[in-house]
């Protein structure tokens, strides 16, 4: 496997864990785990190097920190494991664009669920058998998390290349 198609298999990941959290208001363990997999494929692939700990690190912090928030009742299991397995191909920089992609992600969808809650008719809402339309209730940040994580890979890049895949197509070159 070339490290392109690596690329678009863990893009492909993100839209079919975000896509399942927009269906089920849940996100299955596989997304994660083959994430994490195409990551050390992504290794195998590229190299090692020296900074790949800032890769670990960053999976630590973001996965312990997204345990307290799901103890408090204010992030998904799923959506944790998702966020902590796509930050483990950024280092501590890409993390930091990572999780404020993320960030401004999350605030774009939970607005437009209150505007898609408050603006569907309550005929239609009562009767929908999708939980997204009720009035109330959680959000699938799971798109957000997939949005962020493949905005960060096209602008910032992972490591250990650091190359944007938008930097290297308007270069014309490829991983």
């Amino acid at each position: 496997m070339t490290a392109d198609m690596l690329l678009y298999l863990f893009q492909l990941l993100l839209v079919g864990a975000a896509l399942e959290d927009i269906w089920r208001l849940r996100i299955s363990n596989v997304f994660p785990v083959a994430i994490l997999l195409s990551y050390f494929g992504w290794l195998v692939v590229v190299g090692f190097s020296t900074d790949i700990w800032q890769n670990a690190a960053l999976f630590a912090l973001v996965f312990a920190a997204g345990t307290v928030l799901f103890a408090k009742g204010w992030l998904g299991g799923g959506d944790v494991k998702l966020l902590a397995a796509a930050s483990a191909w950024f280092d501590l920089a890409g993390g930091a664009a990572l999780l404020a992609y993320v960030a401004i992600g999350g605030g774009l969808v939970g607005l437009g669920f209150i505007m898609l809650r408050r603006l569907t008719p309550a005929a239609i809402r009562d009767g929908a058998g999708w939980v997204g339309l009720k009035t109330r209730g959680p959000i699938p940040y799971g798109l957000a998390i997939a949005a962020g994580a493949i905005l960060c890979l096209h602008l910032y890049g992972v490591n250990p290349e650091r190359v944007g895949a938008l930097q290297a197509f308007l270069k014309g070159a490829s991983y």
